[in-house]
């Protein structure tokens, strides 16, 4: 009976997750589309509003790190108050007045983002630890159905390059898409402040402990200096993999949030732009979808090469095809689907071969988002003259990431 019980409440917490999960993809997602307009409320260059990722990266970088105090603080309740601080900093995006409130709102938001991002995945894998592969890429489908609705949704509202709308009207044109973003992300910490005082969260065992201990029985009965060398090696591989994760995210999250700007660059209207940006992110929700199936057949190594192709394949299409529309949406579509799988198939690839913990999750996430930070200083300086630098920044972090992935694999292979 008490399995049972605890299967139950581990189904009502993972339904939490994911429905908070499409409230947070619907908020990662709001603030790009409408990055020109922003520029114009705050009278600032694009290239300072491009500054923008750097500071929430920082706060990410911050947030992530929120794995190593869950021994004195409770998850839960530090989630209730991470979640809730991203609704409130995104609800009130337009009024901030200057520029630098925003930055600092925004980094704020960024340590919300980071503390969740960096812990519901551990959650996931401690409540299903059998099925978690499968039930990680659900959780960012759910991710991925927030991303298409948020450039939706803010679509109407933005105005781009117009000399038209004033600052004040770009205020009051964007004040009900972030302050329904804000309402649908306040939602679950809410359910969870409920469900802390009716039945709190509590793991069997000791999570960090029972992965340490099978990591010791892999050395049983081998001399202290092999013990040595392989832990030395094993922490070598984590940083590779972490890497991995930091190079590979920075591509990413630098086409979504850029690419938008990007297209209206390249002569492709503000409202155009936003939807496109819908597009690659239902690509990147389908994807999901379908990979929650494959992932019960196909190993994450395997996931993990063919969405390389298709990305680096579809990244290639769409530069010699710019400045074609329908080449654009085509290849939109296929860099939705490479990009779809490849975040939760390098957590189900770092559990799969070393376990997955909370203070393995704060190093992941952390690299994550220190990679992130320097995404501005790369692109949004050039982006406004010579929008073609996205190209260049996505090619050179795809291609650091596959060389991190195959060094590990020959790790994994020769120095197991």
């Amino acid at each position: 009976m008490e399995n049972i019980n605890s299967k139950w409440i581990n189904l009502i917490y993972s339904s939490c997750i994911f429905v908070n999960h499409f409230a947070f993809g619907i908020t990662s997602n709001t603030l790009w589309p409408a990055l020109v307009d922003l520029s114009k409320i705050y009278q600032v260059s694009e290239e300072t509003i491009g500054y923008l990722a750097t500071f929430s990266s920082l706060g990410y970088l911050i947030g992530s790190l929120s794995g190593t105090i869950y021994k004195w603080l409770n998850r839960q309740l530090v989630l209730i108050c991470m979640v809730s601080l991203i609704a409130v900093t995104m609800a009130f995006v337009p009024y901030y007045g200057s520029v630098y409130l925003l930055f600092a709102a925004v980094t704020f938001n960024g340590i919300g983002g980071g503390s969740w991002d960096s812990s519901n995945n551990i959650w996931l894998v401690e409540m299903w630890p059998n099925k978690h592969a499968s039930v990680m890429q659900s959780s960012q489908f759910m991710y991925g159905l927030g991303t298409i609705i948020s450039p939706t949704l803010i679509s109407p509202y933005v105005s781009g390059n117009s000399t038209q709308e004033t600052p004040a009207m770009r205020i009051k044109s964007l004040r009900t898409p972030f302050a329904i973003v804000g309402a649908i992300q306040i939602i679950v910490p809410i359910i969870f402040l409920i469900l802390f005082i009716i039945r709190r969260y509590r793991k069997s065992g000791d999570f960090d402990d029972e992965h340490d201990s099978e990591e010791i029985q892999t050395v049983t009965g081998v001399s202290s200096n092999h013990i040595s060398e392989y832990q030395s090696l094993r922490k070598f591989k984590l940083i590779l993999v972490a890497l991995l994760l930091g190079t590979y995210d920075a591509a990413e999250l630098g086409y979504f949030y850029y690419s938008p700007t990007m297209l209206q660059h390249l002569s492709i209207e503000p409202s155009e732009a936003a939807h496109v940006l819908s597009v690659l992110s239902a690509a990147y929700t389908i994807g999901r979808l379908v990979t929650a199936f494959i992932s019960l057949k196909l190993t994450p190594d395997i996931i993990m090469t063919y969405h390389f192709v298709i990305i680096i394949a579809a990244q290639t299409c769409l530069y010699f095809g710019r400045h074609n529309r329908t080449i654009i949406y085509i290849t939109t579509v296929l860099l939705g689907y490479g990009f779809s799988a490849m975040w939760p198939a390098i957590l189900a690839f770092t559990e799969r071969h070393f376990k997955l913990s909370n203070r393995i999750g704060s190093l992941l996430f952390f690299f994550a988002g220190l990679a992130t930070i320097f995404t501005p200083f790369l692109i949004a300086r050039y982006l406004e003259t010579w929008p073609e630098v996205l190209f260049v920044f996505e090619a050179s972090y795809l291609v650091a990431s596959i060389i991190i992935f195959i060094s590990v694999k020959l790790l994994l292979i020769f120095r197991p």
